[in-house]
């Protein structure tokens, strides 16, 4: 929040500080982004690496902590990689929100055909012009409205949690009658009584600023799946990155 932040936590009562900084952030970001379409949004995201920026200075592509944590994504890939191989074949998977595929380029190996879509059309180019060796078919794609590829598996890691209710809404049903399992990851808080599927705006944030996070199964989306259960969790921040797996 600018000059003065460190003076504002000493003074202000810790509820009355958490009420400014969201304030200030709420303009920020209807400031930056309000009025953008969605592939413009995270456009802007990456060009202006607001999710951090790469170490090589070549790549101006970087999709943040949950995709290079080395907690985060040994936990990840060692659970999904467990599941993909309990297939008596390797799987036809669909990553959706595929980002700068440091994850997805790991767990490649345990899959047959492989799709890696993303709705940023430089970032996809750029996945292509490092990725080509893996044989995977990156495309230019929007998961609330374009047509989805068809496969076996889908995987949507940390994504829905930057996305509106309404572009949720808009997605889910798709999903669920695409694929027969969808691997799903969301930021939630550490609280396990925290607030369901809070509203936001589509954006670089989550729900974890107002203290909630998407839940798919709870009100307003109700996913149904005949079954689900978690692959894994790590603690990432002031928050647990939770790994479900739902079956359709």
């Amino acid at each position: 929040m600018g000059l003065g932040t460190d003076l504002l936590k000493r003074v202000l009562p810790r509820a009355a500080y958490d009420a400014l900084r969201d304030g200030y952030t709420r303009r920020w970001l209807a400031r930056e982004y309000g009025g953008l379409s969605t592939e413009q949004v995270f456009t802007k995201v990456y060009e202006s690496g607001v999710w951090g920026r790469s170490a090589d200075p070549a790549d101006s592509y970087f999709s943040g902590t949950g995709s290079h944590s080395p907690a985060v994504v040994q936990r990840y890939v060692g659970a999904v990689g467990s599941f993909l191989q309990s297939f008596e074949n390797k799987p036809s998977v669909v990553d959706l929100g595929c980002g700068d595929f440091a994850i997805g380029s790991q767990i490649r190996p345990y899959c047959s055909h492989y799709v890696a879509c993303d709705i940023v059309s430089g970032l996809i180019e750029r996945n292509r012009a490092r990725y080509g060796g893996l044989e995977v078919d990156f495309r230019v794609l929007d998961l609330a409205s374009d047509e989805l590829p068809r496969a076996e598996i889908v995987f949507v890691r940390q994504v829905l949690q930057h996305l509106s209710n309404d572009r949720l809404a808009a997605a889910l049903p798709r999903l669920a009658s695409s694929y027969r399992f969808a691997v799903v990851s969301e930021h939630l808080p550490a609280r396990p009584d925290f607030p369901h599927n809070l509203d936001k705006p589509t954006g670089p944030d989550t729900r974890l600023r107002v203290g909630s996070g998407v839940v798919l199964t709870s009100p307003p989306f109700g996913l149904k799946a005949r079954s689900e259960r978690r692959l894994c969790e790590v603690t990432e921040g002031d928050g647990i990155v939770v790994t479900t797996l739902y079956e359709f």
